[in-house]
């Protein structure tokens, strides 16, 4: 982190929730400074990781193997390198336009693995780049200008050389029980995940497979909503697609 002092921290964190939308910016709020995509996205995520350290883990070794899915502008990947810094971090990030500000974010970090590719359980490779943090791999039209083409991989080839994985981060906007699924042969060498659990609208709910393949692999887990809903039989917010979010953190007995 930065060392700028409560109040100017405040003051930034209120600049870049003014922003509109998609407003492409730089703050100090990092040390180096860092690039964004997204003032207010990128708020939460700084209080989720720094604030909350949300990806913290216990971890004795000094060189945690972590797998980032999603990686996005690189904030969780900054963060476990300042936490661990002979970590391994190998970082997936889909959408061209933000994969580069990942590289610039992360010029400073030797060793990370950065691949700029999409986490998949299938062959489509129709990306929709929303350009914050909403990025997801899509099935059926959509706003036309807005579908690349981008490269995949699965997490199976991830994992086949891998020995162990301290964590696996995926928070990959609706992909991530196929991509789970497509790896479950792999995943006894995965001692934790962070998984961001994605529902979109106009695909069935996973939710229960996702959760029968985690009790079925031998974890353990603990879950939130990401936002709570005030009468929910009267309406379901909609964001970006998204009718409900949970986040798991899975661990071993």
């Amino acid at each position: 982190m930065s060392a700028l002092g409560p109040a100017d921290r405040d003051a930034e964190l209120s600049r870049l929730l003014t922003l509109p939308h998609g407003v492409r910016t730089t703050t100090t709020l990092l040390d180096p400074p860092v690039a964004l995509v997204d003032g207010a996205s990128f708020v939460a995520q700084y209080q989720d990781i720094y604030f909350r350290e949300c990806y913290s883990f216990p971890c004795r070794r000094l060189s945690p193997t972590i797998i980032d899915g999603g990686a996005n502008i690189g904030a969780a990947t900054i963060w476990w390198r300042s936490r661990w810094p002979r970590a391994r971090v190998i970082a997936f990030e889909p959408d061209p336009r933000i994969f580069q500000v990942l590289q610039y974010n992360t010029r400073h970090l030797e060793g990370i693995e950065l691949h700029q590719c999409a986490l998949a359980g299938r062959e489509s490779s129709r990306f929709w780049a929303e350009g914050t943090d909403a990025g997801r791999l899509e099935p059926r039209p959509a706003d036309d200008r807005r579908l690349v083409s981008v490269p995949i991989m699965t997490l199976s080839e991830v994992l086949r050389d891998l020995r162990r994985v301290d964590l696996l981060k995926l928070d990959i906007e609706g992909a991530e029980t196929e991509v789970l699924e497509e790896a479950q042969a792999q995943l006894a060498k995965v001692d934790r995940i962070f998984v961001e659990y994605h529902s979109v609208v106009y695909r069935r709910q996973t939710l229960s497979r996702l959760v029968g393949l985690l009790e079925r692999q031998g974890f353990r887990y603990y879950l939130e909503s990401a936002s709570g809903r005030f009468r929910p039989f009267h309406g379901v917010p909609v964001d970006r697609g998204i009718d409900l979010q949970c986040n798991f953190w899975v661990y071993r007995h």
